[in-house]
């Protein structure tokens, strides 16, 4: 029973997370503040105000070998934050191993213009295959 509300559950928040527009883009009508912080939108574009804050959470699992890498941060548009890089592991059971969790990155918006992230899911070691997994965004900054 409980198995299949978390199942309910999962399936609710995956076709709402489809569901979301294709510009990500924070309005004063939605009381979104300068300072606020955004969640990027995976292969989208994701538009912030100079001041806030972008957060990027992507599913991970360290205990398989594999780790997010990124490439395209090195701008004044958008400047490294805290947590950047940090696997957050999810709730569990006393001595469960193999746990994923989120590989979370801050950035913070210095000035205006656009910028292109790029992450790669991927084992150290494996340098000539294909990432398991990409991710792009691409952000502005007004």
């Amino acid at each position: 029973m409980i198995a299949a509300r978390i199942v309910s559950i999962a399936s609710l928040i995956v076709l709402c997370a489809c569901a979301a527009p294709a510009d990500q883009t924070p309005s004063p009508a939605s009381g979104e503040a300068a300072g606020g912080e955004v969640q990027g939108l995976r292969d989208g574009r994701t538009t912030l105000a100079v001041g806030q804050t972008l957060l990027i959470s992507l599913p991970s699992n360290a205990t398989t070998g594999y780790a997010w890498t990124l490439s395209g941060s090195n701008s004044e548009v958008l400047k490294p934050g805290t947590p950047f890089g940090q696997e957050v592991i999810d709730a569990h059971a006393p001595g469960m191993v193999g746990v994923g969790g989120n590989t979370l990155w801050r950035f913070l918006a210095g000035q205006p213009g656009t910028v292109r992230l790029s992450l790669a899911y991927r084992r150290a070691w494996e340098t000539n295959t294909r990432p398991a997994e990409t991710a792009t965004y691409t952000i502005v900054v007004r």
